[in-house]
């Protein structure tokens, strides 16, 4: 999706309904400006509160069974990330 916006005179923009739709935005939320200066671009990225990354990490452990033996699982997953 791309959209245009202007830059205002206090150097400010607006995020059109669409991108803040598309992204799930609301009013409040914080946004993180990166820069890539050999392009001479910008990206904006929503950033994740603490409570959700909570969950998020939550719902990744419970979904798994706990790692008691670091050998064992190093046996069964090495070169898993390597497959097709």
């Amino acid at each position: 999706m791309k959209a245009m916006v202007r830059l205002s005179s206090k150097g400010q923009l607006t995020l059109p309904a669409s991108v803040r739709a598309a992204l799930g935005l609301r009013q409040g939320d914080r946004l993180e400006v990166s820069v890539d200066e050999m392009s001479g671009s910008i990206t904006i990225a929503p950033v994740i509160d603490i409570e959700e990354l909570s969950a998020r990490v939550s719902g990744y452990a419970k979904s798994r069974p706990p790692v008691t033996d670091v050998d064992d699982y190093y046996q069964r997953n090495r070169g898993a990330s390597e497959k097709p």
